[in-house]
């Protein structure tokens, strides 16, 4: 008997249950395995199995968490909200605008049990859902329409991500697949034979725009594309692991399981990555565009008929600019254009009507060849290389030390997190039969492992997400951080059953959605039942004893003030709009080489998500509300409460036009009757009727002031500026 027998037997004899090193080998890889999971930190763990609390109350799994982690702590939910404050709630939370009138009496008078269920139904699977939505992914996205840095260069084809990130909320794209598309839309297809590389389908080129929107400057040859692909590496890690791998370029992460060379592998996988040259002409030297066909239904025969248009406009101004240049001729005498150019700033000779249309018409040509630019059947995208013989194969990857980009380290190979994985083995990238295109399938490797629901981050951070945009907290509360300096999740056992259940669900987001929104705790009301019990036991509310009020971000505010005004125009898609700027900015860029082309009429008044975002010049006022164009992934935004912004609903061109057409609108709706019109005005502006005391006030108010029409005006523009219309309650 061998010396490891008489072990095993001596073992057996003083663990008589088998519970020592030696009774099974199988027994030891899988504590061995558990003991190392155990040592993970939270986040790196998988999301554990759980049933809800067998507590009685609530309407679904969530509430049960909720209210079980309530009773631990004494504490218990406050009353449902009322219908009228529900509905408004839900509209803005789920298509960021005001339910109308008709909207509103409907669900209060509809006995039906499921009738709020129905209202969820209802908006999820309206198409302003998608608009509302995709504009928090575009902060996560840090989307611009500009290159940002000095010269701020247009970037004329991202609209098209935008669009793809709205159609993608309505469908209702399953999120792993969301995930695959923007990271590797172009390795999607299977190669199993030897011929050619099959196409990508072109919306998963467009979806490969979002590794292209970080700002971008004049490029440096070695050091831009080393910093290029570490920003991609960085964002990639934020937006859908939920962590700071980017503080990993330069040295270890001080605070997580994220060593320096973790970081250079998963850079390693974006090694291939090739970016079309510069269109020719291009001084800015910005990558330029891909061949990609416009595809969603209808979307050829639109952008030929915007072509057609701009054109015949494009044609106008021609004839109009060549009638002024011979009548400024005929002025000086001379056709020598710096004659006539010379005329046209002398007051003497040409008015200040004619200096002013003269400028326009030489501006818009400008703005009209970028508008025919953008309409090109082409997308802001990227490629993997070809390969040898074509083009060069996969780089050899270093570690950079201190992230210089000419200071090489160790060589390392595409590879996880080793904080999650357990070991710094190369990924396994999955080649085609014949191994003909090596440079393939990295990105691809790396979205399945991301989009894998072994992941244990993934769902987490997704859910999260979610969960922080309806409440205004996250159950983490650092949505883009999980971390150690996250401080972990208030509701932890919750999260984890809410993503196993975003998983069990397809990754569909909008069951998710709707698990959410139609909890009790959710329908709570804003005010506290015990506010100084709770103020002493959880000051901050993380554990939801009630519903935090919330304001509306700046989009759904000037969304709202025109949608109360009956003037949002609701078409959807398409090019970036520009809507008129104040008037000391629009002088200063209006005949410059801006990019911003203040427009008036219909167009202008689009959803706030179509705004051209400028990383230069943002609206003052979206920025007023803390609407910034992003330079990077933004997973909140703040929410400020300044004097600016009282001025701006006051004072502001935007509320100050809208009033006007706002009073129109009650008008004609209700008539002449001053009681209808209040009733009207107040259902509109907030989704409520009157009180007693608010009717008497305000029938005094507007019988004091001038003609019927300016004292309605006066009174809705009174109602702009209420708390009430920007937060929800």
């Amino acid at each position: 008997m061998s010396l490891q027998h008489y072990t095993i037997a001596f073992s057996l004899l003083v663990c008589p249950l088998g519970q020592c090193v030696y009774a099974r080998e199988a027994d030891t890889v899988a504590s061995s395995e558990q003991r190392l999971e155990n040592q993970k930190p939270w986040a790196f763990t998988r999301p554990q199995a759980l049933n809800p609390p067998a507590i009685v109350g609530g309407l679904n799994g969530i509430d049960k968490f909720v209210l079980a982690e309530l009773h631990e702590h004494g504490l218990s939910w406050t009353e449902e909200t009322s219908r009228e404050k529900l509905i408004r709630r839900v509209y803005f939370d789920l298509i960021g605008l005001p339910p109308t009138p008709e909207d509103v009496e409907a669900f209060l008078n509809d006995d039906d049990p499921h009738a709020y269920a129905k209202i969820v139904d209802r908006l999820l699977a309206d198409t302003r859902y998608g608009e509302r939505w995709a504009r928090l992914w575009l902060d996560l996205a840090r989307y611009a329409d500009t290159a940002g840095y000095e010269g701020d260069p247009d970037l004329s084809h991202v609209w098209r991500y935008r669009d793809y990130v709205i159609d993608a909320f309505n469908n209702d794209k399953p999120y792993d697949q969301f995930i695959t598309e923007q990271l590797a839309g172009d390795e999607m297809a299977e190669v199993m034979g030897a011929g050619d590389l099959p196409a990508a389908e072109p919306e998963h080129i467009v979806a490969l725009t979002f590794l292209r929107l970080a700002p971008f400057t004049e490029p440096r040859g070695d050091e831009t594309r080393h910093e290029m692909l570490s920003e991609m590496t960085s964002t990639v890690g934020s937006v859908f692991l939920g962590l700071t791998v980017g503080c990993a370029k330069c040295h270890d992460h001080k605070y997580d399981q994220i060593p320096t060379k973790d970081f250079y592998r998963l850079k390693a996988f974006f090694s291939t990555i090739q970016i079309p040259r510069p269109v020719p002409g291009d001084v800015f030297q910005i990558g330029g565009p891909t061949p990609t066909a416009f595809y969603r239904d209808g979307e050829n025969e639109w952008a030929e008929n915007q072509r057609s248009k701009f054109q015949e406009e494009l044609a106008s101004h021609q004839d109009e600019l060549d009638r002024m240049h011979e009548e400024f001729s005929k002025l000086v005498k001379s056709e020598d254009k710096d004659a006539i150019q010379k005329a046209i700033e002398n007051r003497e000779l040409v008015s200040d009507e004619q200096r002013r249309r003269y400028d326009y018409l030489n501006n818009q040509k400008r703005f009209i060849d970028i508008n025919l630019k953008r309409l090109r059947p082409v997308a802001m995208s990227l490629r993997h290389s070809y390969g040898p013989p074509y083009e060069p194969g996969v780089p050899t990857s270093k570690v950079m030390i201190r992230g210089e980009h000419d200071n090489p380290g160790e060589v390392i190979e595409a590879g996880f997190l080793s904080g999650i994985t357990g070991n710094q083995d190369p990924a396994t990238i999955r080649l085609d039969p014949f191994k003909r295109w090596p440079t393939r399938s990295r990105r691809m490797a790396l979205a399945q492992w991301i989009a894998s629901p072994e992941n244990p981050l993934t769902a987490r951070v997704m859910v999260n997400r979610l969960w922080h945009w309806h409440f205004g907290r996250g159950i983490v509360a650092t949505p883009s951080d999980f971390g150690q300096l996250s401080g972990g999740p208030s509701h932890p056992e919750l999260l984890d059953w809410l993503s196993n259940r975003f998983i069990d669900e397809k990754w569909s987001i909008k069951a998710i959605h709707r698990l959410i929104v139609t909890t009790r705790t959710y329908r709570q009301s804003t005010q506290s039942s015990n506010p100084d019990v709770v103020a002493k036991i959880d000051p901050d509310n993380k554990l939801l004893s009630y519903f935090r009020t919330l304001r509306l971000n700046a989009e759904q505010i000037r969304d709202s003030v025109l949608a109360v005004s009956g003037r949002l125009n609701p078409e959807q898609f398409g090019l970036p709009i520009f809507p008129p700027l104040p008037n000391d900015i629009a002088e200063i860029v209006k005949y410059t080489e801006s990019k911003w082309d203040p427009k008036q009429g219909p167009n202008t008044r689009k959803r706030s998500i179509y705004i051209y975002q400028q990383r230069t010049l943002t609206m003052p006022f979206m920025q007023a509300f803390d609407s910034l164009v992003c330079d990077e992934s933004r997973p909140r935004r703040r929410t400020s409460m300044t004097p600016l912004q009282a001025l701006a609903m006051y004072n502001g061109s935007l509320t100050n036009e809208e009033a006007g057409h706002f009073a129109k609108r009650v008008i004609s709706e209700v008539g002449e009757d001053r009681t209808a019109q209040i009733e009207r005005a107040m259902l509109l502006a907030f989704s409520r009727r009157p009180t007693p005391v608010e009717m008497d006030r305000l029938s005094q108010f507007v019988a004091e002031i001038g003609s019927p029409e300016e004292s309605l005006t006066a009174l809705c523009r009174i109602l702009y500026n209420a708390s009430e219309f920007i937060y929800l309650d």
